[in-house]
């Protein structure tokens, strides 16, 4: 039997290792983290874990030169109640790229929680859903662009302002449900996790 030290470790390197294998390309290690039926909700996709990977791939494989990216996990708290555990780690999303043919430098702070189980011995994660506390988009090169200026950080959902445009200047769509840090959509995320921990039925 493990021990509580044990669990928690365990449940802490799923963040850690996943986002080795995310920035290394190595997606059968990334899908390892994850049980098979698991979801993710996060800035531009809200679909099965499965779904998501292939167009990870695909994505870094159409990188340019000098082009690329990086999840660095900070903090992290961990609440486990027997064989199931909430993870929620601070993320930093770093990320190089073109678009419209300038080079910019993306900097996402966020937050991952994870409702994470343990099956057969081996924990992994079953909802994935990033919060969004704050972002923001400068030119590597060059004078930032008119549309890069005229960013309102006013908003309710200024916390993924800059991720927002930029998947709109790449023809992407940012789910209604994605998470922004402070909001409502967070309190009840919170809500919901915590009556799926605290669940003793297995539903």
């Amino acid at each position: 039997m493990s021990s509580a030290t044990d669990d928690d470790l365990a449940i802490r390197s799923l963040r850690q290792r996943w986002a080795f294998h995310r920035d290394q390309g190595d997606f059968a290690g990334m899908a390892g983290c994850f049980h098979p039926e698991a979801t993710a909700s996060i800035s531009w996709f809200n679909g099965k874990v499965a779904d998501l990977v292939p167009l990870l791939a695909a994505s870094d494989a159409a990188r340019k030169p000098g082009e690329h990216g990086k999840h660095w996990v900070g903090n992290c708290r961990v609440d486990q109640r027997g064989d199931r555990a909430l993870l929620e780690s601070d993320m930093a999303i770093l990320i190089r790229e073109y678009i419209d043919g300038q080079l910019f430098d993306y900097t996402g702070h966020c937050r991952f929680l994870d409702q994470v189980e343990r099956r057969a011995g081996t924990w992994g994660i079953v909802r994935w859903t990033a919060i969004f506390d704050k972002d923001r988009l400068d030119p590597a090169q060059g004078e930032a662009p008119a549309w890069l200026r005229e960013v309102d950080l006013a908003t309710p959902d200024a916390g993924l302002a800059f991720m927002r445009l930029r998947q709109r200047r790449k023809g992407r769509d940012v789910p209604a449900s994605t998470v922004v840090g402070g909001s409502e959509a967070e309190r009840q995320l919170r809500r919901d996790a915590w009556a799926w921990l605290e669940r003793r039925d297995g539903q």
